[in-house]
């Protein structure tokens, strides 16, 4: 019978242990946030005369197949859209949280191109950061799957105006960008804060602690500021060159 108790409280353990993975209402902000990177991207496309016309004027417009790819990548937002949503249905009371932004301008295509890379790769970084913010693995999995397909779209962009796109002297892996730094004011690599005017608040710090990304991996430390960890994981993705070089090349 001691043996069949054992047993019993091994199961329970096991399940309760299973329970605290599944989506909780405290991942609600980072749901919150990541709906809004998808969304932002959605809009921004939505934004911009994305046709054969428009994209045919800008260089490489004539090799690239910007039309057709483009098409593609504004039907994968589409996509990322709808799968937020769908890990947000599991969160009791959840509803997207559509926001008013506001977008960089596109006097012509090469700077809608560029924005496009800037907006991408950014929005990559954060989803990379944003697997370090929660604790389901459902919802991590949907921001590492979400990461991997704007990183795509970004490196796509960048092959078709550089050609280095992975320097021999790279020290750190490709940047990710903590909700704080995403969310500071600002238009640089990293920042959309100045586009999502507040829009939503940068999900809390993982077990209590502040997550320090640095150019290969991260780090759990002492709890800090918002403030304070936004500006020391950036600072720290910052001193190591960036794997793609395109971020260098554009801003």
């Amino acid at each position: 019978m001691r043996i069949f108790s054992a047993l019993n409280g091994l199961l329970l353990a096991g399940a309760a242990a299973a329970q605290s993975c599944s989506l909780q209402s405290n991942e609600s902000q980072a749901v919150n946030y990541g709906y809004a990177l998808s969304y932002f991207l959605d809009r921004f496309y939505s934004s911009v005369p994305v046709n054969q016309t428009f994209l045919s004027s800008s260089q490489n417009g004539s090799n690239s197949q910007y039309f057709t790819n483009f098409q593609g990548i504004q039907r994968q937002n589409r996509l990322g859209v709808r799968a937020v949503q769908q890990l947000g249905s599991k969160l009791s009371g959840w509803t997207p949280q559509n926001c008013s932004f506001t977008f960089p301008s596109a006097s012509d295509a090469d700077s809608f191109v560029q924005n496009a890379l800037h907006l991408e790769s950014t929005v990559a970084g954060a989803y990379i950061a944003l697997a370090g913010y929660t604790q389901a693995p459902e919802a991590s999995f949907l921001w590492a799957r979400l990461a991997a397909e704007h990183t795509a779209h970004a490196y796509y962009i960048a092959s078709q105006n550089q050609t280095v796109l992975f320097p021999t002297n790279s020290s750190s892996l490709v940047p990710a960008y903590s909700p704080g730094y995403v969310l500071s004011n600002g238009t640089g690599p990293g920042q959309l804060g100045s586009y999502f005017q507040g829009c939503v608040t940068a999900p809390p710090v993982p077990c209590g602690q502040t997550l320090f990304i640095g150019p290969l991996t991260a780090t759990l430390g002492a709890n800090v500021s918002a403030s304070a960890a936004a500006s020391s994981s950036a600072s720290l993705s910052a001193s190591a060159t960036p794997s793609p070089s395109f971020a260098r090349r554009f801003f």
